[in-house]
């Protein structure tokens, strides 16, 4: 059946990659690029949303500055020490898959004691940068959410985060709600899963480097070239999940925030999805200018659907994600969408459309400003 008869659930994308042996990273990579595409996901745009409030980008720079020095230093390490290990002796030679590694600087092969080395040396750097990570992907990242709910708009665009870091301090002192500490709980988990499988990941992208530079014969600088392109790859890594979940965390934390505000004759909070002129085009189909209702927990039902005044409504709750959920089975999340996803929520009361577009112009200008300024920003690992 051809794409223009076809239903819009019948129809298929077909995604044909040539040529696979010569480089399959580089060809798998790009073929997930154009399925994305060809599904009205673009990641190279999404890559250029940006935080409204000036304060979470401020946040999002200082772990992604932290991250890239600690990377640099581990990738200066490599290149001024590993790679000029003393000449293997004896025949103590590392093997893996009946392959002897040798070490480009000498020649010779490297020892099972020196590769071990190398693996606690990059683990336990890995352990040092990502050690406060965590905390401030999660504890940070809500307490400043809270914050900003607390503020005028436009304080809440423009404020830096320096200026709020008391005040983020003192409302992470006081986060005793349970609901705030199952948000951050589930917070914290998702970022250390990620953390996990980022150092592994991580590890073994260093590893197949040396690997690969081996098997070829190349040169020590030759060598050197090839890991530094490997640890732009491993920082860009981080920079999306950075700035993913400081997003997610502080969105969810407004919205814990707007029910602890809920007046007792409201039964309902109605919260009115925005997202940036730079969304991908699911955002701006089921996010964008949305209606959801505000729950404390997810509906008895199962699903995300409830029933207001005989109207059917999307229900988003603290916590709801699609963290794990493929791309077929995504519904709106309460934080982010996906990564770099910048959607957040306002509290929609009707009859205030006006108010509801007076935030939307705000919201633009602070994206257009923050990327200009993170345009400025930019490092050479891009």
């Amino acid at each position: 059946m051809c794409e223009v008869c076809a239903k819009a659930e019948e129809k298929t994308v077909l995604l044909e990659i040539k040529n696979v042996h010569e480089s399959p990273g580089a060809k798998l990579d790009a073929g997930l690029d154009a399925l994305s595409k060809a599904l009205g996901y673009d990641s190279t745009v999404q890559q250029k949303e940006i935080s409204p409030f000036k304060s979470v980008r401020n946040l999002e720079k200082i772990s992604k500055d932290h991250v890239e020095q600690g990377l640099l230093n581990l990738w200066g390490a490599i290149r001024s020490t590993w790679l000029q290990l003393e000449k293997a002796k004896g025949t103590d030679a590392f093997v893996l898959s009946n392959r002897i590694f040798i070490n480009p600087k000498t020649g010779k092969a490297l020892t099972n004691a020196q590769w071990a080395i190398i693996k606690k040396d990059v683990l336990k750097a890995f352990d040092y940068l990502y050690a406060v990570e965590e905390e401030r992907i999660a504890a940070h990242a809500m307490s400043l959410g809270k914050v900003l709910k607390g503020m005028p708009l436009g304080n809440s665009l423009s404020y830096g985060y320096k200026t709020l870091q008391n005040k983020v301090k003192n409302a992470m002192s006081k986060m005793y709600d349970p609901q705030y500490q199952n948000a951050l709980a589930i917070a914290q988990q998702e970022a250390g899963a990620m953390i996990v499988e980022l150092k592994q990941k991580q590890y073994k992208q260093i590893h197949s480097v040396i690997q690969t530079g081996i098997k070829h014969r190349q040169s020590s600088s030759e060598l050197v070239e090839s890991l530094y392109d490997r640890f732009g790859n491993m920082n860009r890594d981080w920079r999306r999940i950075a700035e993913t979940e400081i997003g997610n965390a502080q969105n969810n934390a407004q919205l814990l925030t707007e029910l602890g505000r809920r007046k007792d004759d409201e039964e309902y909070i109605f919260m009115k999805g925005l997202s940036s002129s730079e969304a991908c085009v699911w955002c701006r189909n089921e996010v964008n200018n949305k209606i959801v209702v505000l729950l404390e927990a997810p509906p008895d039902t199962g699903g995300d659907s409830i029933i207001v005044d005989g109207e059917t409504y999307t229900a988003i709750w603290p916590g709801k994600s699609n963290y794990g959920r493929n791309r077929a089975n995504w519904w709106i999340a309460a934080g982010t969408q996906h990564p770099f996803c910048r959607c957040t929520w306002v509290k929609h009361v009707p009859g205030f459309e006006k108010w509801d577009d007076m935030i939307t112009a705000a919201l633009d200008q602070a994206m257009a400003e923050g990327a200009k300024k993170s345009s400025l920003q930019a490092t050479q690992w891009g």
